[in-house]
């Protein structure tokens, strides 16, 4: 049992970790001259891996991450508290298709329904359902000005999208064989 409890604050610490720097690296790396936005947010695939390789708990360690990716990279507001939800809520679709028992999707991406649902949760809602939470956000607490909106929600809604058809396929298809032979895999 206690090792258990071990087992679960090494996996938030180092997707924790994981998600800073990748927060940090989309973030300085890749900017879209707006505040705090990335063209290329490479952390949305990797947020969407951990959803379905590490199931809820997942989401307290991805949202720590990007309190701390936004500490380091300089973009950290009392807004950001708020604003990280939106990377958290927007993995949520994906994590209840893969983890329903009836659906009995694989996280593999064996059969094209799995690349639907995919494709469906990690790259249009969770794309959408991010830009839409976090750049309305920023537009209401008068950082992001109007006239910067509309193209910070195509350039997120794109961005995320290829970052998770590019990088996501690979890596559900690539990685899950191993994630599912360690004892934090959630089954």
């Amino acid at each position: 049992m206690e090792n258990k409890i071990i087992h679960k604050f090494i996996l938030v610490g180092v997707i924790a970790g994981i998600t800073a720097l990748l927060d940090f690296l989309g973030v300085v790396a890749f900017p879209i001259g707006i505040f705090g936005v990335s063209a290329f947010y490479i952390g949305a695939a990797f947020f969407a891996g951990f959803a379905i390789w590490y199931g809820w708990k997942s989401l307290i360690a991805i949202y720590l991450g990007l309190l701390i990716g936004a500490l380091i990279s300089g973009t950290f507001t009392v807004f950001a508290f708020i604003l990280a939800w939106g990377n958290v809520i927007a993995v949520i679709p994906l994590l209840v298709l893969f983890n329903s028992k009836r659906l009995k999707l694989k996280p593999e991406l064996k059969k094209p329904r799995d690349y639907l649902a995919y494709i469906l949760s990690a790259t249009v809602l969770q794309s959408v359902i991010s830009a839409f939470w976090v750049l309305g956000g920023l537009y209401l607490f008068g950082i992001l000005p109007g006239e910067a909106l509309k193209i910070a929600i195509y350039g997120w809604i794109i961005g995320d999208m290829m970052v998770s058809l590019v990088i996501g396929i690979p890596l559900l298809k690539l990685v899950t064989p191993i994630v599912k032979k360690t004892s934090f895999y959630q089954n």
